[in-house]
């Protein structure tokens, strides 16, 4: 678990580079200065995003950002036209408006930063983030999602449109990076490789922003279209020689981030798991659970009664599309753990999920869908190596989901008797179940298996009664 207080030392670091540069920023020529500014601003703004810090918190440095884009902008174009004026001397009046443009922005800007108050900036950030907590969970899984919005659209078209928007979302994940390297020194290494992919995109999307510029000019500034044409092919070459090594670097990141979670799980999967659809998930449980289980048939009948429920309840226990995929992997591995062995066998199962790289789950998946089999019989608890790791929302997810399926699996003795057909129907905020003509030991065991169901659907609805 990480606490504000550790990156604040950070915050302030930066926010004095911000200060001192943004007062240099009226009379300096020098594009660092600028550019130290926006490199401040954005490890801020990268640490007080993980925290989830409220959004009025950001509006100061904001702002300056926003201001100070179209500044970088411009000295880039200066100083590539600077260095192109030896070969090219038709270039000079387009440098000199660039150089009236710039001179009249830092006026603007000068007059817009002067509000800026460090001192104000620093007691509304310490103030309101510095109890704040998060947990190395959810950093897992904030960096899952930016990864597979790269790896479902990967490899991309080498085109302008899609490599800009490539550039976007690798910068997400080397901001939070930079952000978490105020702690975790792994993630350093991964830093420098986004930085080079970043670059070079960078310069692409520079040149392609110059061709639009030109494109208006047609016949002008031939020598230097032809000099950008063959300038872009360059950079789409160097860029090709590391395009494909992007998912590895992208996998190591996650297995980096799991392993920080918990070390214990197999956590090299995550990249695979973005191939495969929820449908392809539960056939690739499914042939393995029937494979593993004693009696294929219970675990079947399983699913579906754990289904039914999950639908009957979905709305007051606040469940989702997710927590349906976690219930019905879940439900088909419950049994696994007797091809280990019946004493223990629902923590054979946990095991056996947790370790597996046939199953292409990410490690939230393996987590939740891991715990929900181990629960489904004796005592609920969360295994020693995921307590004080897992966010209380997430053990609050398990314990529904374990609800629902150990009051499935309480209507069967696998295939010896089993109840067929069952109706729920809501009375005092319980879940009432007609389970038909059963056995005095059936009712006995689903009486016993529903408890945890009964108690989780209580709380939920008396916290909606209270809404």
């Amino acid at each position: 678990m990480y606490k504000f207080e550790f990156f604040y030392h950070e915050i302030k670091k930066m926010s004095k580079i911000l200060e001192e540069n943004l007062e240099k920023v009226s009379l300096s020529n020098d594009p660092e200065t600028v550019h130290k500014c926006r490199v401040s601003i954005r490890r801020m703004r990268g640490i007080l995003k993980l925290f989830k810090c409220p959004k009025q918190l950001e509006i100061p440095i904001r702002e300056i950002a926003s201001m100070l884009g179209p500044l970088r902008d411009l000295e880039v174009q200066i100083d590539f036209l600077m260095s192109r004026l030896e070969i090219d001397s038709s270039l000079g009046q387009m440098l000199d408006d660039l150089l009236y443009r710039r001179e009249i922005l830092k006026r603007q800007l000068v007059k817009s930063i002067s509000e800026f108050s460090r001192k104000e900036f620093l007691f509304d950030v310490k103030n309101l983030l510095k109890k704040k907590k998060i947990y190395e969970y959810r950093i897992y899984g904030d960096l899952y999602k930016k990864v597979q919005e790269i790896i479902i659209n990967h490899p991309v078209n080498i085109n302008s449109k899609e490599l800009h928007e490539l550039r976007i979302k690798m910068k997400k994940i080397r901001y939070m990076l930079e952000a978490l390297s105020v702690e975790r020194r792994e993630y350093k290494e991964f830093i420098v490789f986004f930085k080079k992919y970043q670059d070079c995109l960078g310069e692409i999307h520079d040149i392609d922003v110059w061709l639009d510029i030109l494109i208006k000019k047609m016949s002008e500034f031939g020598k230097l279209k032809s000099f950008l044409r063959k300038k872009r092919h360059e950079k789409i070459i160097e860029f090709r020689d590391a395009f494909y090594e992007i998912p590895l670097v992208l996998g190591k990141v996650l297995g980096t981030a799991a392993t920080n979670v918990a070390a214990e799980f197999e956590n090299s999967q995550d990249i695979r798991s973005m191939r495969y659809s929820q449908g392809e998930k539960l056939s690739m449980t499914e042939k393995l659970a029937v494979e593993l289980s004693p009696d294929p048939q219970h675990i079947k009948r399983v699913r579906e009664k754990s289904i039914k429920i999950f639908h009957e309840v979905r709305e007051i226990m606040n469940l989702n599309e997710k927590d349906i995929f976690f219930l019905e992997a879940g439900a088909l591995l419950h049994d696994i753990g007797y091809s280990i062995s019946e004493k223990k066998h629902n923590y054979h199962s946990y095991e056996i999920i947790a370790a597996s790289e046939y199953l292409p789950f990410s490690l939230e998946e393996r987590v939740v869908i891991s715990m929900i089999a181990k629960n489904h019989r004796g005592k609920f608890s969360i295994v020693k190596k995921l307590d004080g790791i897992l966010p209380s929302k997430v053990i609050r997810r398990i314990i529904k989901l374990s609800g629902i399926l150990r009051a499935a699996d309480g209507m069967e003795f696998e295939s010896l008797e089993y109840v067929k057909n069952f109706e729920i129907k809501v009375y005092h905020g319980e879940p009432v179940f007609e389970l038909g003509d059963i056995s005095a030991a059936l009712t006995e065991r689903f009486s016993r298996k529903s408890d945890l169901l009964k108690q989780s659907f209580k709380k939920d609805f008396e916290k909606k009664i209270i809404k």
